[in-house]
């Protein structure tokens, strides 16, 4: 599947990688842009959120509980104010120039921790000038497996990094995968509780099925 940008000229692809805390999206993010980089034979950007902007700086420190003060409907604003800008400065240049990006994580992220304490619909406005990736791919992990990761790799849990708050999370990740599957968008369910080379096998299968899909 290619895309064209303005100008007639072919755009890369903006693939997106989503799932709970501890789901090992960075490494398989790695592992995407490297497949996709010999499988197209051109320059792929592997980007994140919260960007390394400076929106995505205050987010950070939120997370880790280093700001205090911000309510939940502040942080969701960061996060939608946060991923405009990085479309702006990164993804959007990226694409332009005809290279792919892979992002670890992105809209589906904000839907499912944010929704926890306030509504879908609300989210939804206000990221509502979020450019739509072309593929997601939410790489579901059990929560315990996650968990146990997390504390093997940092000294300090997260905000959301609790085995109660990732089962809900987790619960909003399958209820947004399974309405993109429904409505007919370009996703799929990868199985992350595999070891790191079945998931980046099973990634892989399905990126080839994308880019080898006829556009329209």
């Amino acid at each position: 599947m290619t895309f064209k940008a303005r100008g007639g000229q072919m755009r890369g692809h903006f693939i997106v990688l989503e799932g709970i805390d501890g789901s090992g999206l960075t490494t398989q993010a790695a592992l995407t842009a490297r497949w996709l980089e010999k499988f197209n034979r051109r320059a792929v950007l592997v980007t994140k959120e919260p960007s390394d902007g400076p929106v995505g700086s205050l987010i950070r420190q939120a997370l880790s509980k280093r700001l205090g003060g911000l309510g939940g409907a502040e942080l969701a604003l960061l996060f939608a104010a946060d991923r405009l800008d990085h479309l702006a400065q990164q993804i959007r240049p990226a694409l332009a120039l005809g290279g792919d990006v892979v992002c670890d994580r992105y809209l589906w992220s904000s839907l499912a921790y944010q929704g926890l304490e306030l509504p879908r619909e609300w989210l939804e406005s206000v990221n509502e000038k979020a450019m739509a990736p072309d593929l997601t791919l939410f790489i579901r992990v059990d929560p315990k497996i996650t968990l146990s990761r997390i504390e093997k790799s940092r000294l300090r849990k997260e905000l959301f990094e609790q085995e109660t708050t990732l089962q809900q999370v987790l619960r909003n990740f399958d209820d947004l995968a399974q309405r993109a599957l429904g409505r007919g968008e370009n996703a799929a369910i990868i199985d992350g509780n595999q070891p790191v080379d079945r998931v980046a096998a099973a990634i892989r299968a399905e990126l080839a099925r994308f880019v080898r899909k006829p556009a329209g």
